[in-house]
């Protein structure tokens, strides 16, 4: 059985939805904050979400950015100190040349509109912030519950199955192939500009064919003149010929790949080493992938 519609498609046993949303407004960013226990979230969260349910065990791979953030929170990476001079300085040089400004400006971050005896002092300082992790760094690699009726209760009741170590891959052979795409979405689950330090994003991309369907989820985050990580998380799962349900047993394959590296790292090995050279995750993930840095490499199975 195969359906197509705006926000999904089913094949192969499996229903594929995926609801992209705008930034979520006050009342629900508040209610999202009590929810999480803290007040520090990132500027742009949306309400987006991925759902993919096993039509016949109810199981549910999901998505979403609360999961997400909670995760931040549980992982608590120590807070990542920014040295602001050395990084305003290197974009400044990069921009304008070796020209610097006079020590009497402060910086944005200062609050102030002038300069004084004390302005001289500001390019020394580090920002940083003491009580959480302000790259919003998150471990999440997607949600299992299970569908019961209708009502999502994985924690209780539903007992959804466990990640598994595999020897299984993604079939990146079969996902080159030149079939037709019946569904594809790309969403965007949280966002930030990190106080003009840099930029990170947590976003997911989906894509079904009609002998598989493939999800990319990426944490990816650049602090200017700093750090570079680079989370992802990949899901694989080959339909059963003619797309009549899945093979026995049914098994979806999780890849999942950290890499991080400081620009300084990046300079001595003579690889891309400033800022411009990571515009966005897809850049990113392609200078690194091609400057051979260190990776770590998780492979799980879920059966259904």
């Amino acid at each position: 059985r195969k359906s197509t519609g705006g926000d999904g498609v089913i094949i192969g046993g499996w229903k594929v939805r995926a609801r992209n949303t705008r930034i979520l407004g006050k009342d629900a960013l508040e209610e999202l904050e009590q929810r999480l226990g803290t007040s520090h979230l990132p500027e742009m969260v949306y309400g987006s979400a991925l759902e993919l349910t096993h039509e016949s065990t109810g199981v549910k791979l999901h998505c979403n950015a609360e999961d997400a953030l909670r995760e931040w929170l549980q992982e608590d990476l120590p807070p990542l100190k920014v040295a602001a001079a050395a990084v305003w300085e290197r974009g400044h040089k990069a921009r304008f040349g070796d020209e610097m400004p006079k020590a009497s400006k402060t910086r944005k971050s200062d609050g102030g509109g002038g300069g004084g005896d004390g302005g001289g002092d500001a390019w020394n300082d580090e920002e940083e912030t003491d009580a959480y992790d302000w790259t919003f760094t998150t471990p999440y690699r997607g949600s299992v519950s299970v569908d019961l009726d209708g009502h999502v209760d994985g924690q209780v009741n539903g007992h959804p199955p466990p990640w598994t170590d595999t020897d299984l891959r993604v079939d990146r052979g079969l996902l080159m192939e030149r079939d037709p795409i019946l569904f594809f979405d790309e969403l965007t689950l949280y966002e930030s500009e990190l106080d003009d330090n840099g930029l990170m994003s947590v976003t997911v991309k989906v894509r079904v064919m009609p002998r598989c369907w493939y999800v990319l989820m990426r944490h990816w985050m650049r602090v200017d003149g700093v750090l570079i990580r680079l989370r992802e998380t990949r899901f694989f799962h080959r339909i059963a010929a003619g797309g009549s349900g899945c093979d026995s047993p049914c098994v979806v394959v999780r890849e999942s790949a950290r890499r991080e590296e400081t620009f300084e790292g990046l300079r001595m090995r003579g690889a891309p080493s400033e800022p411009g050279q990571y515009p966005d995750a897809d850049e990113a993930a392609s200078v690194l992938l091609a400057a051979g840095g260190p990776v770590e490499m998780e492979y799980h199975a879920l059966t259904v």
